[in-house]
């Protein structure tokens, strides 16, 4: 993600301002004391790169589109946006952290008892993460009633279930790894596996939990109890970590390199795959052991199979998709895919059979993630706006009514309960909320006080990939 810096208040006309001092005022809640990162990237010279000057001051003046980044061109000079973007520049000291590290800052607690009712359906369970309280709301899906709650801290991805749903994982920016017990509905294990983490993953028997670390660059594998077994030195950014489904195998991306790590288990073997350019981004085909990958500096979509090591095929576009925020659906047989955009008010619908575009939808804004489920006729996207917009699945058809959750608030990330028949929508607000919809009459029919809801994660559809899942559910998405 580009530069990502918080509210910076504009200096004196006649008072050269003070990047250092300024970061700490204004930019450090977010990207860390020490440009570490936190809710947004870390900020140093090897991070930035890739990044113009020029790109990274329209960023701070401008804003980034599809971030919480707004413009404050209005409210700073030049002067100052550039003396930031110079100490964003600046190289940090080496940053060590690794295995007898991550051993020594691993507590285990003691979770109790039982707790958890045998009336509650696991694969009905709901996870929300409230990114402004830092917590995990734990919900029973059938009656939408917290069960729990728990404390994570800035959390970035999506929590992770086993397949036999007695744990959770979650990692924030800054490292931590909490290990959450759904037996006992209490947190179990806390582990500070780096500095700054991309993301983790969790094998479907919960034997191994990886997390990509952009501080200090490694792949770090854990066993389901959090103790570190190996640390692997990275020498580009990881892009994310993911479990291949129906592989034995962990698979990590790069944003700089023109690689791709697997990760064989239980042996931990490593092998690397050559590409024709790095991919920044991409998605698992669900029921292939193919990718759908993208970079920022490319021009297009590719279609890769791990097996064969080939590109498959490939599709022009000007606007880098949000592929881990897509979703794959069928209809008469067939599996097509919906992609959103970055910068660009459009949805992509891609024939994942012939891999050709078959319809182009134009959006009220561009938005982050595109959603469905069998159960649902629609696909559900948000457009970074306080709409979420309606795209009919047999017909391909934008419709004409949009869902309004809470009018002048954001309306974003789509999730289903475990058999589709609700949808919930994040009101992205501090006074916001999980709306619950009908997902076939658009009716609502529950609403849940939360602040700054920014995911929803349902066990089934986020472990449906381990079940030998069905055609046409949404794809997994960080």
């Amino acid at each position: 993600m580009l530069l990502a810096l918080a509210l910076v208040s504009s200096a004196a006309a006649d008072t050269e301002p003070d990047p250092s001092a300024l970061y700490q005022e204004h930019c450090a809640s977010c990207h860390g004391a020490e440009r570490y990162g936190g809710y947004a990237p870390p900020l140093y010279s090897e991070a930035l790169a890739r990044k113009k000057d020029d790109a990274l001051l329209r960023g701070i003046l401008e804003g980034l589109p599809n971030t919480q980044m707004p413009a404050f061109g209005d409210r700073m000079d030049e002067a100052a946006a550039k003396g930031l973007v110079e100490f964003a520049r600046r190289p940090l000291p080496e940053v060590a952290w690794g295995v007898d590290a991550i051993a020594a800052s691993r507590v285990e607690e003691d979770p109790g008892a039982d707790r958890i009712s045998p009336s509650i359906r696991r694969d009905a369970l709901i996870l929300v993460v409230e990114r402004a309280t830092g917590s995990i709301s734990v919900l029973d899906g059938d009656r939408l009633s917290e069960l729990d709650r728990f404390s994570v801290g800035r959390i970035h991805g999506g929590p992770k279930f086993d397949r036999d749903l007695h744990r959770v994982y979650a990692v924030t920016r800054d490292g931590t790894v909490v290990e959450y017990d759904i037996d006992r509905l209490a947190l179990r294990t806390r582990v500070k596996v780096g500095v700054n983490t991309r993301n983790i993953a969790v094998s479907p028997d919960g034997a191994f939990v990886a997390a990509a670390n952009q501080l200090p660059r490694s792949l770090v594998i854990m066993d389901a109890q959090l103790r570190p077994i190996r640390s692997i030195p990275l020498t580009a950014q990881p892009s994310g970590v993911y479990f291949v489904p129906g592989q034995q195998h962990f698979i990590l991306g790069f944003r700089d390199e023109s690689k791709l790590l697997i990760v064989s288990l239980p042996d931990l073997g490593l092998r690397w795959l050559e590409l024709p350019e790095p991919f920044e981004d991409f998605i698992l085909v669900p029921g292939r052991n193919q990718i759908v990958a993208s970079s920022r500096k490319g021009k297009r979509l590719i279609l890769y199979d791990l097996a064969s090591e080939r590109i498959l095929g490939t599709l022009p576009t000007n606007g880098l998709p949000h592929l881990f925020s897509a979703c794959f659906f069928g209809e008469d047989g067939a599996r097509r895919a919906a992609f959103n955009h970055i910068g660009v008010p459009r949805l992509s619908i891609v024939d994942m059979e012939s891999f050709e575009i078959l319809r182009e939808i134009p959006l009220k804004g561009s938005g982050y993630f595109v959603r469905t489920h069998t159960a649902t006729p629609f696909l559900w996207v948000d457009s970074n706006t306080e709409e979420i917009e309606l795209v009919e699945k047999s017909t391909l058809r934008l419709l004409e009514r949009t869902l309004h959750p809470a009018p002048g608030k954001k309306a974003m990330h789509v999730e289903f309960t475990a058999e589709g028949d609700k949808a919930l929508v994040s009101v992205w607000h501090a006074d916001g909320a999980v709306v619950a919809y009908d997902s076939t009459t658009l009716a609502e029919v529950a609403r849940l006080p939360y602040a700054m809801p920014v995911g929803k994660y349902n066990a089934r559809n986020r472990t449906r990939d381990f079940r030998r899942p069905k055609a046409g559910i949404e794809s997994p998405s960080e």
